[in-house]
C-alpha cells in the first residue's frame, strides 16, 4: 500500500495537515500516516491522529532529517506538511521549505485556516510553457487524470509572450488552449485550459477563485539560487488552499512555480 506522510505537530496546523493529507491519499489511492518529530510532547498530534483514525508514529531527531528519510521510502508517494504553525504567522515556515528542497516526493503546503473538503475535486496546474524539465510536472498530471479530479491547467503569459491573433480570436484561441496541452500535458486529455496575462502570482491566484480550485500544483526549483521559485512563494504566502509542490531539477524552470 502507497502512503502519504502527514508531518504534523502540537500546534493548531496539526489538523488541516491530516485534512490535506487524507483529501490528497483519496484520489491518490493512498493511506496515511501521521508524524510527529519531537523528544517529548506530541499529545495534541497524537490526539488530532485518533479523532482522524490516522496511524500515528512519534519519533525522535531532528524533524528535516526525521521526514527526509521517512520519505525516500518506497511505498511513500507524497508528504504534506504545515506552511506555517498558525494563522498569526506570516510567509512560509522553514520545514515546508526544506522538505520541498531535499525530497523528490510531491509536497503537499497545507495554510493552517485551510478548510478542506474531505476529497479533492478540482486541481488547478500551473505551467510555464517551455520544454525544459516539464517532466516532473507532466507526470504530477498525468497520475492525476486517472483519478477523477477535475484539472485546470493555467498559463500565464505577459504582454511580451503572448501570441498573436487574427480577426479569427475564437477558433484561435481554441487551437492554442489544444496545442498547449497535447504539447505539455499529452497524458490528461480531459483538463481545461486557463490562458491568462498579467503577473503570475497574481493571476495564478485569480484563476484559483475562478475555477474554485481545491488545490495548487506549482513547481519548486530544487536549486540554491537567490530568486528561485518566487511565483512559487508568492502563490504559498498568499493561498488559503493548499499547494503542491512538485521538484524540478536543479536550475530548471519547466513551471510558473519555478520562475
Amino acid at each position: 500500500m502507497t502512503i502519504v506522510i502527514a508531518a504534523v505537530d502540537d500546534s493548531a496546523a496539526a489538523r488541516p495537515v491530516l485534512a490535506g493529507a487524507l483529501a490528497l491519499a483519496r484520489v491518490l489511492g493512498a493511506g496515511v500516516e501521521a508524524v510527529t518529530v519531537a523528544d517529548d510532547g506530541g499529545h495534541t498530534a497524537r490526539a488530532c491522529a485518533e479523532r482522524m483514525a490516522v496511524p500515528f508514529r512519534q519519533l525522535a531527531g531532528d524533524p528535516l532529517t526525521v521526514i527526509v528519510a521517512l520519505a525516500t521510502g518506497p511505498a511513500v508517494v507524497a508528504v504534506a506538511v504545515g506552511a506555517r504553525r498558525s494563522v498569526q504567522h506570516h510567509g512560509i515556515g522553514h520545514l515546508a521549505l526544506a522538505v520541498a528542497d531535499a525530497v523528490d516526493k510531491p509536497v503537499l503546503v497545507v495554510p493552517p485556516g485551510a478548510e478542506l473538503p474531505g476529497r479533492f475535486d478540482t486541481a488547478l496546474i500551473a505551467m510555464e510553457g517551455t520544454k525544459d524539465n516539464t517532466r516532473a510536472i507532466k507526470s504530477a498530471v498525468e497520475l492525476a487524470a486517472g483519478t477523477g479530479l477535475e484539472l485546470v491547467v493555467v498559463h500565464v503569459d505577459d504582454e511580451s509572450t503572448i501570441p498573436s491573433f487574427s480577426d479569427q480570436v475564437a477558433h484561435e484561441t481554441d487551437a492554442y488552449a489544444a496545442e498547449f496541452l497535447a504539447r505539455y500535458v499529452p497524458g490528461a486529455p480531459a483538463a481545461r485550459f486557463e490562458p491568462r496575462v498579467g503577473a503570475p502570482g497574481e493571476e495564478i491566484m485569480a484563476a484559483v477563485t475562478a475555477v474554485g480550485a481545491d488545490v495548487i500544483a506549482l513547481g519548486w526549483p530544487q536549486s540554491s539560487g537567490p530568486h528561485r521559485g518566487a511565483v512559487a512563494r508568492e502563490v504559498l504566502e498568499r493561498s488559503r488552499v493548499p499547494v503542491l509542490l512538485v521538484a524540478l531539477a536543479e536550475g530548471g524552470r519547466g513551471q510558473q512555480g519555478g520562475a
